[in-house]
């Protein structure tokens, strides 16, 4: 366990983390984007397998599409989503995980994001379908895990194992 008194030479502390922290940075985003790379790898799962709790499809919509996959028409949906980095300075970096609001679906010709908004939410005349919820609280508690252990061992191996 680590004790913190409020004596010392606060100067040189604030340096040293500031120097953890250009270290550290990269080990970090770098650790983040691959976090992020796979819960869009677990949402196109999803798809795939068609194995969370949806509402399925109208007989109508199933006769119209001549299948019963949610989520799945041309593949265009499951294809596109992915990880685009919308914030990054000397110290911050931010992801986004799903679905771009300038790509716009060939068929439909609606921004990506909006149809992706319908099929989570639904709409007036539709269910929503969630899949971007789901897939969050599936890994929500491991990234937890795994992010504690990772910060554990930088600080018992030091700055050197990074």
């Amino acid at each position: 366990m680590i004790k913190v008194t409020a004596q010392g030479d606060w100067k040189k502390c604030g340096m040293l983390f500031k120097a953890l922290s250009v270290k550290l940075y990269p080990a970090f985003q770098g650790r983040l984007y691959e976090d992020s790379k796979f819960v869009v790898e677990k949402m196109q799962g999803h798809i795939d397998r068609q194995d969370l709790d949806w509402i399925p499809l109208s007989d109508i919509t199933v006769r119209l599409k001549q299948d019963e996959k949610i989520y799945v028409e041309t593949g265009y949906l499951r294809d596109n989503i992915g990880v685009r980095k919308i914030k990054s300075s000397k110290s911050d970096v931010t992801y986004f995980i799903g679905a771009s609001p300038w790509k716009t679906h060939p068929a439909s010709g609606k921004k990506f994001s909006e149809i992706m908004a319908y099929m989570e939410y639904g709409t007036a005349t539709q269910p929503g379908r969630p899949l971007i919820r789901p897939t969050y609280e599936e890994v929500k508690s491991q990234f937890k895990k795994e992010w504690k252990e990772y910060l554990q061992d930088l600080l018992k191996g030091g700055i050197h194992n990074v």
